[in-house]
């Protein structure tokens, strides 16, 4: 008889992953996807990230995942509905014999649950969240929801996203809570923000980030900001169809002087350190990257009490946690973090050190590992 093979235990041996996901630009969770990417590489995982051409020239994230050496593969749609996106999807699991594939959002899982089928893959969203922005999107998550609900196996990104999940009806058993993460060794040069935007030297600079959509709720954070010292001036960071409208509440409130509509930068992490305070005013999240970002790079917080936040923000430990929807509520924790320099100071640091002990992106791909690893104990 020929010696037995040896085998190494399953939490050891690498599994093949393919990230698929419908991707207009780098934003959030394609940080998240490269940076969980990368570790798992790092650990001799082979990882591959996959998305919808959609008759563009090239689509951000692989570009980014190339420059990472990671490999990616096109799914060649000539538009969001082809239908060869299954059948291609399916061809790239079975060429690259695709262990477990992740899934996010509503385009991606229900692809992806249909090309992982006669499969060896297991398709897996990784699920963030509702946003319900517009009718269409709320359209393509009532089918998402559909689909979530026949999942075998899902990964929310919080504990909040998880109950969520179990309020659609998921049971608990098939969720598991692998959290969004961030890279808190990165060293950043923090831009000064005072000189780049023409701002007085006493001004007090405060920052918010992300797409200008209506559930990211900014016209909460203008509205917070007429009723502030006007020592208190607001940078708002993105790109997106609620810029109109912010234009026209700002002129109107006349802040055209305190609150600067920025625009999108690739660095805007340099911007977070720069500022002494960031505020996201969201009306729902699932574990915001803004928030962990400013964390991590030591910067005050006050957000919203929606999806995972709470995990992130404790109550005068790490920021000022207020209600959605609540100018008055988002004015006063601004005003106490202007006035109060010492709590504001300390609140930075318990922000910076809670992140680094539960949300790092070392720990997050351990957590990967070892859910893939049971996963496969089951079969």
């Amino acid at each position: 008889m020929a010696p037995e093979a040896s085998v190494a235990p399953a939490e050891e041996r690498p599994r093949s992953i393919a990230h698929l996901i419908a991707s207009n630009f780098a934003g959030g969770p394609e940080k998240q996807i490269l940076e969980l990417s990368v570790r798992l590489r790092e650990a001799g995982w082979p990882v591959a990230i996959g998305s919808f051409r959609e008759g563009r020239p090239s689509v951000e994230i692989l570009d980014r995942a190339r420059e990472r050496g990671l490999e990616t593969f096109v799914v060649d749609t000539r538009g969001p509905f082809d239908p060869s996106a299954v059948r291609q999807v399916r061809r790239q699991l079975r060429a690259r014999r695709v262990e477990v594939l992740l899934t996010h959002g509503y385009k991606s899982n229900l692809v992806g649950r249909w090309a992982a089928a006669g499969t060896p893959a297991r398709a897996i969203p990784v699920v963030r969240g509702f946003t319900g922005e517009d009718w269409k999107v709320r359209i393509y998550e009532r089918l998402d929801r559909w689909v979530l609900r026949r999942s075998g196996h899902l990964i929310a990104v919080s504990e909040a996203t998880a109950a969520m999940l179990e309020r659609e009806g998921v049971r608990s058993e098939r969720i598991e809570v692998i959290h969004n993460a961030v890279d808190c060794e990165r060293r950043v040069e923090a831009l000064d923000l005072r000189g780049e935007y023409g701002l007085p030297a006493e001004a007090f600079v405060a920052v918010a980030a992300g797409r200008l959509s209506p559930e990211k709720a900014h016209r909460f954070l203008v509205e917070a900001v007429a009723g502030l010292d006007p020592r208190v001036h607001v940078l708002l960071f993105g790109s997106g169809r609620e810029e109109t409208a912010l234009r026209a509440q700002i002129a109107r409130l006349g802040l055209e002087d305190r609150v600067v509509l920025a625009g999108f930068r690739k660095d805007v992490v340099r911007a977070l350190a720069g500022a002494d305070l960031v505020v996201n005013p969201s009306l729902t999240e699932g574990l915001p990257n803004v928030v962990l970002e400013a964390m991590a790079v030591g910067t005050a917080v006050v957000a919203t009490d929606v999806g995972g936040v709470a995990e992130l923000v404790l109550p005068g430990r790490t920021g000022w946690l207020v209600p959605a929807a609540d100018p008055v509520a988002l004015a006063t924790a601004i005003d106490e973090a202007l006035r109060d320099v010492s709590l504001r100071h300390a609140l930075a640091e318990g922000g910076r050190d809670h992140v680094r002990r539960g949300f790092s992106f070392e720990g997050q791909a351990r957590r990967f590992r070892a859910y893939v690893a049971a996963l496969a104990s089951r079969v």
